[in-house]
């Protein structure tokens, strides 16, 4: 099976709140804006039903940390198919899942804006990868931003350790390279050999990567709506 991602903008529409089950919707609730949430996640339940042939609503997820053992929080799972790895992310405007059993996956899609701040490269980058977005400026540096930061979140989703690790301890390629791990520098154990692939969400405004654990190259199969 290849990674298949599919993307799409984040929409208001009711119906998607009944294909989500009942912890979700109240998880949804309690956002001020839900519709985000709603969109990723009945997003992810389309994918998975469409690849496993299963109704999305008898979908069960079940959430699993890699570094504390929960299952208040963490990474994804669907229950009764070990086989099948999933990942999900959403922001203000698009949203983006994935579904593979080549391993475990971690999907993220960043808006240019989100890394429009001072200090991003304190928190986000190690000092090589600051060096080479020295020359950048304007757009052009937003969007070198966000595509490290989207490859460096799906890493970490991926091995479950999200953002324990310090982002800039994960170094990867140069945001005009083919994107991979170039160095996993943080004391939290590295699961095993990682994949890891730039996305094309068709909005100008994103960036976004997928990472997998798996030594085989990745066949990607991008999907829209």
């Amino acid at each position: 099976m290849s990674v298949v991602i599919r993307a799409t903008q984040v929409i208001d529409d009711p119906r998607l709140l009944d294909l989500l089950d009942a912890g979700e919707r109240e998880r949804a609730d309690r956002r001020s804006d839900p519709h985000p949430f709603i969109t990723a996640h009945a997003l992810l339940r389309r994918l998975v039903a469409d690849e496993t042939g299963v109704d999305p609503r008898a979908i069960v997820f079940e959430k699993r940390c890699a570094t504390c053992g929960t299952d208040r929080h963490g990474k994804p799972h669907v229950v009764g198919m070990r086989d099948v790895h999933v990942s999900v992310s959403y922001g203000e405007r698009m949203a983006v899942a994935a579904v593979t059993t080549m391993g475990e996956v971690g999907v993220d899609v960043e808006d240019l804006a989100s890394a429009d701040f001072d200090g991003f490269g304190s928190v986000t980058l190690h000092p090589t990868e600051c060096a080479q977005l020295a020359d950048l400026g304007g757009r052009e540096l937003l969007g070198a931003r966000a595509q490290l930061w989207s490859r460096k979140e799906a890493i970490l989703k991926a091995t479950g350790h999200g953002l324990v690790v310090d982002p800039s301890q994960v170094v990867v390629s140069a945001h005009d390279a083919p994107a991979e791990l170039v160095e996993w520098k943080a004391a939290q154990h590295l699961p095993g050999p990682m994949r890891v692939s730039d996305l094309d969400v068709g909005h100008s405004d994103h960036r976004a990567a997928v990472a997998v654990l798996t030594s085989s190259p990745l066949a990607v199969r991008t999907q829209r709506g």
